[in-house]
C-alpha cells in the first residue's frame, strides 16, 4: 500500500518545529480565538474572588467551561502534526463541533479526578505515619502521571478517529505503555517549557511584568503551543497502534466502514494537492483521512471533479 507524506514522518525535532514556524501565523490566530472563552472564564473567576468565592472547586470549574475549545485546539493541531492545510477559524470551529460531546464527556472524568487528587494531596498533610504516607504518595505520583499520559492519547484519538467513546478509552489505556516514549517527550517538553517561563519570572521579579509576560505569551501561542506538543508526540503511537492496523483490516474485508455521511465534504476540504498524493495506488484499498476510512477509488473520482470543474 502507498505511504502518504504523514507515514514517512520520523516525529522528530525538526518535522515539529517545522510543522509549527509553517503554520506560525495562522496557530497564533486559532490561540487568540481560544483566549476569547478563556478571558471570559478569567472575567468570571475575578468577579466571584470579589465577592470572596475562590475555592478550588470553583476553580477547577475551567475544565468543563473550556473543555469545547480544548477540542478546537487539539482538532487543529492534530492537522499541522498531519501536515494537512490549515484554515484558522473554520478548522477551530469545525474541531468544536465535531468533538464537543467527547470532550465535554471527558471534562467531567478530568474534573473528578482533578477534585480527588487534590483531596489526596491535602490528606497527606494531616499527618499520617512517615510508612503509609510515602507508599501512599508514591502511588499517587504514579496514579497522577498514568492518568496525563492516558489523557495525552485519549484527547488526540478523539479528534483523529470515528470510534465509540468506551473504544476510545480502551484504546488510550493501552496507548499508555506503547507510547510512553511520547508521553516522556512530552512531559521533558513542558518541563522545559516551564523552567523557560520561571527563569524569566525569577529575573524580573516584579509582579506587573510577569502579569503582562504571562499575558502576552498565553494570547499569541501557550495554549495552542502545549497542544500541539502532545498531539505531536501521542501521533506516531497512535498511527501505528490504532491506524495503520484498521487500514490493513479494512482492506482485507473490502469492506465500506461507517459514518461515511461526510465523506464529500472532507474530500473537498482536503485540497487537491492532497488528493493527488492519496489517490495513488489501488483503487479498492482504504486510506485515512481526517479520522475516516476512505476507499481511494473515491478520492479519484472526487479529484476528477475538482479537475472537470478548473476546466
Amino acid at each position: 500500500m502507498e505511504k502518504n507524506k504523514v507515514k514517512n514522518k520520523k516525529y522528530t525535532l525538526s518535522d515539529f518545529l517545522g510543522g509549527y514556524f509553517e503554520n506560525i501565523g495562522r496557530m497564533t490566530i486559532v490561540n487568540m480565538l481560544f483566549c476569547i472563552p478563556l478571558a471570559f472564564y478569567i472575567g468570571i473567576m475575578f468577579l466571584l474572588n470579589c465577592f470572596g468565592i475562590n475555592n478550588i472547586f470553583v476553580l477547577l470549574l475551567a475544565i468543563p467551561f473550556l473543555s469545547p475549545f480544548f477540542a478546537g485546539l487539539f482538532y487543529v493541531s492534530r492537522k499541522i502534526t498531519m501536515d494537512e492545510e490549515l484554515r484558522p477559524v473554520k478548522d477551530f470551529i469545525k474541531g468544536i463541533k465535531e468533538n464537543i460531546l467527547y470532550f465535554l464527556i471527558n471534562s467531567v472524568i478530568v474534573y473528578i479526578v482533578t477534585a480527588g487528587l487534590f483531596i489526596t494531596f491535602s490528606f497527606y498533610m494531616t499527618g499520617l505515619s512517615d510508612s503509609i504516607m510515602t507508599v501512599s504518595f508514591v502511588m499517587t505520583v504514579f496514579f497522577t502521571l498514568f492518568f496525563l499520559f492516558f489523557e495525552n492519547s485519549l484527547l488526540t484519538m478523539i479528534v483523529t478517529v470515528d470510534l465509540k467513546f468506551g473504544d476510545i478509552i480502551k484504546n488510550s489505556v493501552l496507548l499508555v505503555l506503547k507510547g510512553l516514549g511520547g508521553h516522556i517527550k512530552t512531559f521533558i517538553s513542558f518541563a522545559f517549557l516551564s523552567m523557560i517561563i520561571y527563569s524569566l519570572f525569577m529575573f524580573a521579579q516584579n509582579i506587573y511584568f510577569i502579569s503582562a509576560f504571562m499575558s502576552v505569551i498565553t494570547l499569541l501561542f501557550l495554549p495552542i503551543m502545549c497542544s500541539y506538543i502532545i498531539v505531536f508526540n501521542s501521533y506516531k503511537t497512535l498511527e501505528k497502534h490504532i491506524i495503520e492496523p484498521f487500514i490493513e483490516e479494512q482492506n482485507k474485508q473490502n469492506k465500506i466502514p461507517e459514518n461515511t455521511d461526510s465523506v464529500e465534504e472532507e474530500l473537498y476540504a482536503a485540497g487537491i494537492e492532497k488528493l493527488e498524493a492519496l489517490s495513488k495506488g489501488d483503487e479498492n484499498e482504504f486510506v485515512f483521512l481526517n479520522g475516516k476510512m476512505i476507499k481511494r477509488k473515491a478520492i479519484v473520482n472526487m479529484l476528477d471533479k475538482y479537475k472537470s470543474e478548473e476546466e
